[in-house]
């Protein structure tokens, strides 16, 4: 039995390529914000893409997301450009995210919605 699990273990664990341990896919999606704000966060031919947008529908801020070890670079171009790097945290589930705001007295909470 203890080498059944061993052999299981090392098949699960070395099915992962270094591009799948780098990218965390959780993070694709629908999210919804306390606030009732919605933040869609997909990956295209250019990298990581988001956009959040108000109840009311109006575009309130686009842009990139970069994942390193260092945290979520967040590279917003509308309505204004700046980049700032913020620390995250999945909750157990996935289904809640937490990000840092740039002052780093506050964050934003997340729950996907799709």
């Amino acid at each position: 039995m203890k080498y059944l699990i061993t052999i299981l273990a090392i098949t699960f664990f070395g099915m992962a390529t270094p591009a799948e341990e780098s990218e965390d896919i959780r993070i694709f999606g629908v999210w919804r914000s306390i606030d009732n704000d919605f933040v869609q966060i997909w990956r295209d031919l250019d990298g990581i893409k988001f956009q959040r947008v108000a109840s009311n529908r109006s575009l309130q801020a686009k842009g990139e997301i970069v994942i390193s070890e260092d945290g979520m670079e967040i590279q917003r171009d509308y309505p204004k450009t700046e980049v700032y790097t913020s620390d995250y945290v999945f909750s157990p589930t996935g289904k809640t995210l937490v990000v840092m705001k740039p002052n780093g007295q506050a964050a934003w909470l997340l729950e996907k919605v799709q």
